[in-house]
């Protein structure tokens, strides 16, 4: 995979609906997005990237993505990479193992918004558009929630890359939960990003115990509070 540096500059937009997040910052950390590969790229077969882990976790705290050969789900939070597998488990990672796709960054919230009562993810996504959409631009999203039901999946190590990843998400493996707590880690990507990434919401989600985690297709919310870190740019490394 070529290497070359993408810096697109953004510019921040606070919304008035939300309450702001003092920015303090201990450690003066990149306020950037980075993101390792691209949505065109893996369209194209390319399953094989040479990020690692331990370079993962130098280019923020907070991601999601996926390992070579699309072998299970990539869920990044605080200080470690964990892989989502299709028997369920939740599994720390080495520091050498290998992502042909992430997306990361230092993940300090600028709004964040509290949700008492029971929400749908469809809902909440509703509510949520036309804040995002407002400052089209891309941001990062963490919800912290206790979940009524849970729906996630995982997908399975391909042998080769002449398998589609239409095909890969086809065959994927789909988990049920009912009253659980857990972290939702997530991006919101605008319309023209398209090709760059894949535009609209892309969350991932790690329950507390690790008793699981993935893709985020479904679930309910109870007492959630959401954050909503908006990036100064993305930096994108092909």
């Amino acid at each position: 995979m070529k290497k070359i540096i993408l810096l697109l500059l953004l510019t921040t937009f606070f919304v008035s609906c939300v309450n702001e997040v003092k920015q303090n910052r201990e450690v003066d950390y990149s306020d950037d997005i980075y993101q390792y590969s691209s949505k065109n790229i893996l369209l194209e077969n390319d399953y094989v990237g040479d990020l690692t882990v331990g370079e993962i976790k130098r280019k923020g705290n907070f991601g999601l993505g996926t390992f070579n050969m699309f072998d299970g789900e990539l869920v990044f939070y605080e200080t470690n990479v964990y892989q989502a597998k299709t028997d369920g488990t939740i599994n720390e990672m080495p520091n050498d193992k290998l992502s042909p796709y992430v997306v990361t960054k230092f993940f300090e919230a600028d709004t964040t918004i509290t949700f008492p009562n029971n929400i749908s993810l469809d809902s909440l996504k509703a509510i949520l558009l036309p804040i995002v959409e407002n400052t089209n631009t891309p941001l990062a999203i963490k919800i912290d929630a206790k979940f009524k039901t849970l729906k996630s999946r995982s997908i399975d190590k391909v042998d080769n890359e002449s398998i589609e990843l239409t095909e890969i998400i086809a065959n994927q493996t789909e988990f049920d939960f009912t009253n659980v707590k857990g972290t939702v880690i997530g991006f919101w990507y605008p319309q023209y990003f398209d090709g760059v990434n894949f535009p609209g919401f892309h969350f991932h989600v790690l329950l507390d115990d690790l008793s699981g985690g993935g893709h985020l297709l479904d679930c309910t919310f109870e007492n959630l509070n959401i954050e909503i870190d908006f990036a100064s740019g993305v930096i994108v490394d092909l």
